[in-house]
């Protein structure tokens, strides 16, 4: 036998697995060095002992029993769960071999602990990441510059109501966004700046319904040219739902305030359409006075509109809708209703720069942020004072010193100053805070200048406070002067078809019953065979008896038994060409929208001037005659 022959025995001896030779009752009759270091019992001490006995030999199943899954078989693989001397308890991959019952069993064991740890840690992070994918908050996606989207997660699906990440691969992503130029605008951007982030849209599920949503949108370029978009999308809908009633309760806040002063006012203006058309009785011996009441009476019933339609701007509940703003008309018209409204030992004084830029803004929210404004130096001059309006345009750069996250070339400032009590620099470290008020109980919930906060972060701008005790107070609102594309959603100018032959039948549908019988006197003393419906089903059976003769509909939109978009849709089915003309005391914009898309052709407001509606008219059915040919009708 050469001499560098080794004994198969020794080779046994320097496997890193642990080898062990037991007799048929269990017993350890072989012991390897791979087993003594697995397990850390030396050989002297292992031999004899039973091998389950010893390592507490347990299936990883706990109820199952050992015996039961090796069975009589020769052969037998499976993970085991051992302990080793030091009580710590390991895995192994075992092996068990025997000639047949009552013959030695070989055991290898190999020690798998670590490999399974690592095994187990690579499978809950591929969990982890699998539940960051599929049960993410954030809806996640890539689409193409065209709206085609390539891939999403089920939280995208789910937010904008697809039944499946398949059917929402099907949709377009521009289609969820509520403007097409709310889509042409933020391809700019990212082309422009590659990375959108905290960009805010307003976008709709497949059932219509709004999602408000905070972007970050990633650009992916090739060779200068945007080929993909990666869009996160997180759901803001609830803050924006909760935001939006804070706005609205601190708007009708704000109304009662002013509620004293606009009973006054509305007072003022029925005292003089009753004193006038009491004189006018008298009149009969001085016809020359005559003009000059009407024309009082015609004023006074003019103020009152305008100020109905102030309170409705103000008071109405609509998300935010960005377009372009005239803040000095904006400020000139809150500031005639504040005259109207304020005590009159409060002056006003406005100073408005000429040459302000439009800025993109929402009216409504801007209107309610200098109201609070205006409303709090009221509260502040109990004695009386001087309250300023002022606009001026700030450039960017100046406010960095003052302001983190300045975007803006320009910024266009609103400040609000009074001559009134002013404040502690305790209480102006806590006056944006919610709910946080120096007022009584029951004088103010604390809302207001939370709310002018909240609006104005919103729209990307600054709100400054600079007050001393007894020195007054002024506020400074900053908003970014953009140059953006013209209003989203905006109206537009109806067209209404010109110098048209058509019937000369006007069907007048009115449930107020004097404004009904004024309209048709005034209607028939122009020529036209007027139909009268008080309300919209009359209305409906009306034009159907008579929609061959009926050139034109002047139809109420608040009508009982049935409205007036209602009616004028059953108009429609019956005859697609009917032309409508709609008259409403307020008309949400989107409902004005919509109403023109359906067929409508043109909208009137009231109280609407007499001459206003017969021009309306004659540019519809005719006759074709200039409005200064007639005289004004009052």
């Amino acid at each position: 036998m050469p001499d560098d022959f080794m004994d198969p025995a020794d080779l046994l001896e320097l496997a890193d697995d642990a080898i062990i030779l037991t007799d048929a009752s269990g017993a350890i009759t072989y012991w390897n060095r791979g087993a003594a270091r697995m397990y850390g019992w030396e050989k002297k001490d292992a031999l004899g002992q039973n091998v389950h006995a010893l390592l507490r030999t347990e299936p990883p199943d706990p109820t199952q029993k050992l015996e039961t899954i090796m069975g009589d078989s020769s052969h037998w693989e499976g993970d085991l769960h051992q302990s080793r001397r030091d009580g710590e308890r390991i895995l192994v991959a075992s092996r068990w071999t025997t000639a047949g019952a009552g013959s030695p069993r070989l055991q290898i064991n190999t020690d798998i602990t670590a490999r399974r740890r690592v095994e187990e840690a690579l499978r809950e992070s591929e969990e982890r990441y699998r539940r960051f994918v599929t049960e993410d908050f954030t809806a996640n996606l890539i689409v193409r510059p065209d709206g085609q989207i390539v891939t999403c997660n089920p939280a995208f699906a789910n937010t904008f109501g697809f039944d499946s990440v398949e059917e929402a691969l099907s949709g377009n992503f521009v289609a969820l966004l509520r403007t097409r130029q709310d889509a042409v605008e933020l391809l700019e951007m990212v082309r422009q700046q590659g990375i959108v982030d905290r960009h805010e849209l307003e976008m709709l599920q497949r059932d219509g319904d709004p999602v408000y949503v905070v972007a970050r949108v990633i650009g992916r370029f090739s060779n200068g040219e945007l080929t993909e978009l990666q869009v996160y999308l997180f759901n803001d809908t609830k803050r924006k739902r909760l935001e939006q009633q804070l706005v609205q309760a601190q708007k009708m806040e704000g109304l009662g305030t002013l509620a004293g002063g606009i009973a006054h006012d509305f007072n003022n203006i029925l005292a003089i359409i009753l004193g006038y058309t009491n004189r006018l009785e008298s009149f009969r011996t001085k016809p020359k006075d005559v003009p000059g009441a009407i024309k009082v009476i015609k004023e006074a019933v003019e103020r009152g509109a305008a100020l109905v339609q102030q309170l409705l701007t103000s008071a109405r509940q609509t998300e935010a809708r960005f377009s372009s703003l005239d803040l000095n008309a904006l400020v000139r018209e809150l500031e005639k209703m504040l005259q109207a409204t304020f005590p009159k030992m409060i002056n006003f004084e406005l100073h408005l720069q000429s040459d302000l830029p439009p800025i993109t803004a929402d009216r409504s929210q801007i209107h309610q942020v200098v109201l609070n404004l205006c409303v709090n130096a009221r509260d502040a001059m109990q004695q009386g004072g001087t309250l300023t309006l002022e606009t001026a345009m700030v450039p960017g750069p100046q406010l960095m010193e003052t302001f983190t996250g300045v975007a803006a070339q320009n910024y266009a400032c609103i400040r609000v100053r009074d001559t009134g009590s002013g404040m502690s620099r305790e209480v102006k470290s806590h006056i944006f805070e919610p709910f946080f008020t120096t007022k009584e109980r029951g004088k103010g919930t604390g809302l207001g200048l939370s709310v002018v906060y909240g609006v104005v972060n919103n729209h990307r701008g600054f709100v400054q406070v600079e007050s001393e005790p007894n020195a007054g107070t002024t506020f400074l609102v900053y908003l970014p002067v953009e140059h953006s594309a013209a209003e989203r959603g905006g109206e537009g100018g109806s067209r209404i078809p010109r110098g048209q032959t058509a019937p000369q039948t006007i069907l007048l549908v009115e449930d107020e019953e004097m404004l009904r019988d004024l309209g048709v006197e005034i209607l028939e003393g122009e020529g036209y065979r007027v139909i009268a419906a008080k309300d919209g089903m009359e209305a409906v059976e009306f034009f159907e008896a008579n929609r061959d003769e009926i050139g034109l509909v002047i139809c109420d939109l608040g009508l009982p038994r049935l409205g007036g978009r209602e009616a004028f849709l059953k108009m429609k089915e019956m005859k697609p060409a009917v032309r409508v003309i709609v008259a409403s005391g307020y008309l949400e914009p989107a409902i004005r929208s919509e109403m023109l898309k359906a067929g409508v052709l043109d909208t009137i407001q009231k109280p609407y001037d007499f001459n206003v509606l017969l021009a309306k008219i004659r540019s519809v059915i005719g006759p074709e005659e200039v409005a200064d040919e007639h005289p004004e009708l009052f």
